[in-house]
This record gives structure tokens, C-alpha cells and sequence, in this order.
């Protein structure tokens, strides 16, 4: 996965430019980690650490889902 790649840690396709697909930011939208990595008043290193935990979770996602399947 890259920054600049178009798959998402989940295995989905994301936009270009963007860490997450749309349906990973939608899962996650109510997470305390996606509020702090979206503002931009917080220092990089709590934005770092709240989009390493969104990046986890986002692969997550994937494993619970082909369990479930």
C-alpha cells in the first residue's frame, strides 16, 4: 500500500492521494483516531499515531470480513 497507489490496506479502491477508501472512512468515522487524524490543530505525532491505528483497523476489516463471508 502506498500513498499514491489506488488499494486500500482492506483491499479495496481508494482515490489516489488519500490513506483510505471511502468505505474504510465511513466505518471509521465515528473513531476518536479518524476526528484526530483529520485536525490538522493536533501535532503530527498524535496524527501519525491515530492513522496507524486507522491503517490496522483498515486491514482488519478485511480479515473479519472474509471470516464472516
Amino acid at each position: 500500500m502506498a500513498y499514491s497507489d489506488t488499494k486500500c490496506p482492506c483491499g479495496n479502491r481508494k482515490e489516489r492521494e488519500t490513506m483510505l477508501c471511502n468505505a474504510c472512512v465511513s466505518a471509521f468515522q465515528d473513531r476518536r483516531e479518524m476526528s484526530i487524524y483529520q485536525d490538522e490543530t493536533y501535532g503530527i505525532d498524535y496524527r501519525r499515531n491515530a492513522a496507524i491505528v486507522l491503517l490496522s483497523l483498515s486491514r482488519g476489516r478485511a480479515r473479519r470480513a472474509a471470516r464472516y463471508s
